[in-house]
């Protein structure tokens, strides 16, 4: 856009002529160093910034991508639910009031809640691009090949076997005591380092309520022991289905409960759910919720 500045220049004209000459010269070899593309947008902001600014405004908003499908086997209280409704439990509640109360605006997230399978099926699901984000992995960081896992974790625990009340097996002081007893565990799962290695009789149980079906065959003593990852599950069961077990804490390394996601979904909201989700299970904020929720 040209404007005529009249006669405020007097006489002056062979001056200003002059100084834009030598201006031209200057800006010559540094309008040859600057890409045309961004010339082209310089230029279309000094023609007119303010219909620029129209168009921005008149421009469709970007719309809202569409909620990430959680999925997970129980892994109660911090993920519970059977297979006729959505999971539900102290994580959910804790996410629903961290990540996804914030609002979109806010940097909050969009989840929408599965149904709990089992673990294999959970895995499975979670490779075919069937759920976003799996809730619960544990052990190694790095999984196996088609998953992906963040790095930050929402909870640590040391793992616990249950037993009947008045068990023979008083204190666990290395893991070879257990050589040979009939333990319960979770079925298509990988046993933790260092347990794998005993000569226990696994009793495996491929269900999704596979911790409270264990506690049943403990109470009704077709296995000597129950093993968790965790001791807020049996606590929550002794209490909740009222079995009778006392807890005995194994010398083993804390287990690092964190969460996978599938390498099929929208690689901007799994970023976006890393950001959020950092930040809102930072330090042991979750484990201090777990507490309170067990008390409920």
């Amino acid at each position: 856009m040209r404007h005529s500045h009249g006669g405020q220049w007097g006489n002056s004209s062979a001056i200003a002529k002059s100084a834009a000459g030598a201006r031209a010269a200057v800006a010559a070899p540094l309008r040859a160093t600057i890409p045309s593309s961004l010339l082209i947008s310089i230029t279309i902001v000094k023609m007119h910034k303010g219909l620029f600014i129209l168009l921005a405004a008149l421009a469709p908003p970007v719309a809202a991508g569409a909620p990430l499908r959680v999925g997970g086997f129980v892994v109660a209280p911090i993920v519970s639910g059977d297979a006729t409704a959505p999971l539900g439990g102290a994580l959910r509640a804790y996410m629903e009031q961290e990540m996804v109360g914030r609002g979109a605006a806010d940097g909050g997230v969009q989840l929408e809640w599965s149904a709990p399978t089992t673990f294999a099926r959970a895995m499975a699901n979670l490779k075919i691009g069937r759920i976003d984000i799996l809730l619960l992995v544990s052990g190694a960081r790095h999984l196996p090949v088609g998953y992906g896992a963040f790095s930050w974790s929402y909870l640590r625990a040391q793992p616990h076997l249950a037993v009947p009340r008045h068990s023979m097996l008083q204190a666990v002081q290395s893991l070879q005591q257990l050589s040979g007893m009939e333990i319960g565990w979770l079925g298509g799962s990988e046993l933790p380092e260092g347990i794998r290695d005993v000569p226990i009789k696994w009793q495996l149980l491929a269900a999704p309520d596979w911790q409270l079906l264990n506690l049943h065959k403990l109470r009704a003593g077709r296995v000597q022991a129950v093993f968790f990852e965790n001791e807020y599950s049996p606590r929550y069961f002794a209490r909740q289905a009222g079995v009778a077990i006392e807890l005995r804490k194994l010398p083993m390394p804390e287990r690092a409960f964190r969460m996978a996601y599938s390498l099929k979904a929208d690689p901007a909201a799994i970023a976006q759910f890393d950001r959020v989700g950092a930040a809102a299970f930072a330090g042991e904020r979750f484990k201090l919720f777990l507490e309170r929720y067990m008390k409920r």
